[in-house]
């Protein structure tokens, strides 16, 4: 039960932050206006609207400082056929922005809370399943983009079969009691965006988040089937430490010999006798050792190599044997 709702917070966790991590993606690609620069040299806007390149870029730039609370203000002066004039100089336009702005500064609010949000939940599921914190962490975040890749693949297979459908569907949604978004064609900021660079717009912002979020979801991969070797690692240690036979059990265990106990318990009884008197006399002489035996180990402990070698090689002969032996070169001369 703690794992689960540990899981769970961490897959909410990481649910808010790929929201407000998606939503940086989006704010970092509005912002590149060298690449919208080469959009509009795509589509050949600047010459569809007589205008420059130059002119097309500061708009956007405009725009997006507008958008960001970097300028009150989107009224910018270009040349248009030769002639100085505002960019933007119909009310549907600026009324649109304002309301662009307003939506724009409560997610940039949103994502800030999101984050703040994000890792309190994460913590909360870090502490309350401690010992798996990172196996839970890795889950949690394949559960969090779960929900996200379904969200946005039900929104990338709309856009792919009918894109102006689903723009429509999606301009409805973040404004719900307004038409403003409804900009006739004689605006110059419906000519400069048109929905041919929206799409591509799109399919930039989804491909920088599917290679950020996947690059994560492959590191969580790569956690998991490292605790996995070692987990097994240590299974495979443990198994090869584990005696295999009979014979490797009998000398793991500590205590009496039970090998030799077998043995003894099967031998006959002349046998068991015989070991017996062996194993008294070995317990006598080890315990009270008679007075030849004494004798001999203190000669031994006395008596170095060369006096033992001398004894040896010098002793006198002795008794009948020596006299034998002095008959029988007596004989032989």
């Amino acid at each position: 039960m703690k794992k689960t709702i540990a899981v769970t917070l961490l897959a909410l966790g990481f649910l808010t932050l790929i929201l407000s991590a998606a939503f940086t993606v989006v704010q970092l690609t509005a912002s590149e206006t060298a690449w919208f620069e080469q959009e509009f040299t795509k589509l050949d806007l600047a010459t569809q609207m007589n205008m420059t390149l130059g002119d097309l870029g500061a708009s956007v730039r405009t725009l997006v400082d507008y958008m960001n609370g970097n300028t009150e203000t989107i009224d910018l002066l270009v040349t248009v056929d030769g002639q100085q004039v505002r960019m933007f100089d119909m009310d549907i336009e600026i009324v649109h922005m304002r309301e662009v702005r307003e939506l724009w500064q409560w997610f940039m609010s949103t994502r800030n809370t999101g984050l703040l949000l994000g890792v309190l939940l994460c913590l909360g599921g870090v502490i309350l399943d401690g010992k798996d914190a990172l196996r839970n962490a890795c889950v949690g975040y394949f559960w969090g983009l779960g929900i996200f890749l379904v969200l946005v693949a039900f929104a990338g297979t709309w856009a792919a079969i009918s894109f102006d459908s689903f723009w429509t569907a999606f301009h409805r949604i973040i404004f719900p009691n307004s038409e403003n978004w409804l900009l006739p064609y004689e605006s110059r900021m419906i000519q400069m965006l048109p929905s041919a660079l929206f799409r591509d717009l799109v399919m930039r912002m989804g491909g920088r988040m599917l290679v950020l979020f996947l690059s994560v979801a492959g590191v969580c991969v790569l956690i998991l089937v490292l605790q996995q070797r070692k987990l097994r690692s240590a299974e495979q240690n443990v198994v090869g430490e584990a005696p295999q036979t009979p014979e490797e059990e009998l000398s793991a265990v500590k205590g009496p010999d039970l090998l030799a106990v077998h043995k003894r318990a099967n031998m006959t009884v002349t046998e068991r006798r015989k070991l017996n008197e062996e194993m008294e006399r070995q317990k006598q002489i080890l315990a009270a050792p008679d007075e030849g035996e004494e004798a001999d180990l203190r000669d031994a402990e006395l008596d170095s190599p060369m006096e033992s070698r001398q004894k040896i090689d010098f002793a006198p002969f002795e008794g009948k044997k020596a006299e034998e032996e002095d008959d029988d070169y007596d004989e032989l001369l």
